[in-house]
């Protein structure tokens, strides 16, 4: 049996390693997802944001130096439109997906960012296409009612995209259910079951990531495999 010894976890950049908890930290208080919202549309000032949200001046700074911090927004100064002093802009920065699926016997959680993603689909040629067009026509009423429908459209595919995902995953859950009924039939030891479960869920992961994961030391892992591979010979073929 030979386990790839490199994680494909390692190559993902640091930052979105490390960052996964510290942004759900970020993301749990509900005004900050309101900032993020709005500054999601277009870039806003503090005092702007304080009238809109309802919330004071100070709160509002404390909650976007915290997003600052956490590298989802970044700010600029800028001269004030009445002679002011300057003011400082901020505008969202970050681009990525975060999943988190949950069940009877499932859990995910992961943060995906979107600079990894193909350049190019080409069943969404027509996404392309359509953006071409809006950035070469110099009317902008005629580009914003492009952009509207091909947004609308996009829509459409993502909302289609996710309900074929829910079903994907809730058919994965009823899978690892019936794999774990039959597991716990034949290993007695509660730490195979977990290596297993974890093979299983994870598709022939490293033996570094299985310790890591499980918090055991790479040999006993190792002995592990060796003696779950005697009752599912599948973990030497994966």
């Amino acid at each position: 049996m030979t386990l790839p010894r490199r994680s494909k976890e390692r190559e993902w950049p640091e930052t979105v390693k490390a960052t996964l908890d510290g942004l759900l930290r970020v993301l749990e208080n509900p005004t900050r997802r309101r900032i993020l919202e709005r500054l999601a549309r277009e870039s806003h000032y503090p005092l702007q944001l304080s009238k809109e949200l309802g919330v004071s001046q100070q709160a509002v700074v404390k909650h976007l130096r915290s997003l600052e911090a956490s590298g989802l927004v970044s700010s600029t100064e800028e001269k004030s439109d009445l002679g002011g002093p300057n003011r400082r802009a901020y505008r969202a920065t970050e681009r990525f997906s975060l999943q988190i699926d949950m069940g009877p016997r499932l859990f995910h959680a992961e943060m995906r960012p979107m600079a990894r993603v193909p350049s190019k689909v080409g069943e969404y040629g027509w996404a392309e296409e359509a953006l071409r067009r809006a950035k070469g026509d110099g009317d902008p009423r005629r580009r914003v009612r492009l952009l509207g429908d091909t947004i609308q459209k996009l829509n459409r595919e993502i909302h289609a995209l996710e309900e074929r995902r829910l079903y994907l995953l809730r058919m994965k859950d009823a899978a690892m259910g019936e794999a774990q009924g039959s597991v716990e039939d034949v290993l007695a030891s509660y730490q195979e079951r977990q290596v297993l479960y974890f093979f299983l869920e994870e598709g022939a992961p490293s033996l570094d990531r299985i310790a890591e994961a499980l918090d055991l030391r790479e040999k006993v892992v190792a002995d592990l495999l060796r003696r779950i591979e005697r009752e599912f010979p599948l973990i030497g073929e994966a």
